[in-house]
C-alpha cells in the first residue's frame, strides 16, 4: 500500500478506504518511508564524500635516548616571583634556569597594560 501511495496522482484518502485502513495511518507510513529513504541517502552521500572521522594512532619510539640522570649537569633550583602592572601575579618554584630564562624573556616581551 506505501508503494502505491507514493506513486503520482494516487489518493491517499481512497487507497485507504479501498483497503479499510484508516487515511491518517496510511499518510503516518509513507511519511516514515519518505524519513528512512532520506537517512539512507545522506549516510550514502555522507560515506561516498566524507573521510573519516577518526584517524589511526601511531605509537613512536624515541630514536634517541636522553643521557642517564647522572650525566645531566645539575643546576640549582631557582624561585621566581612576579608581579605584572595589571595586577597579575606569577610564581615559578623549584625551576632550573633555563626555564627561569626563558620565563623572563618570554615576560620581557609581553606588552600589558597597566590594569
Amino acid at each position: 500500500m506505501v508503494d502505491a501511495a507514493l506513486e503520482p496522482g494516487v489518493s491517499i484518502a481512497g487507497l485507504a478506504l479501498s483497503h479499510g485502513v484508516n487515511a491518517n495511518q496510511l499518510r503516518n507510513w509513507v511519511a516514515l518511508r519518505r524519513r528512512r529513504q532520506a537517512t539512507e541517502t545522506e549516510l550514502t552521500v555522507m560515506s561516498n564524500s566524507a573521510p573519516p572521522a577518526f584517524v589511526p594512532v601511531v605509537a613512536a619510539v624515541p630514536t634517541v635516548r636522553p643521557p642517564a640522570p647522572s650525566a645531566r649537569p645539575t643546576s640549582p633550583r631557582l624561585r621566581l616571583k612576579a608581579s605584572l602592572p595589571n595586577g597579575v601575579r606569577l610564581e615559578l618554584e623549584d625551576a632550573d634556569a633555563e626555564v627561569l630564562s626563558a620565563m623572563i624573556e618570554a615576560l620581557g616581551r609581553c606588552d600589558v597594560p597597566a590594569g
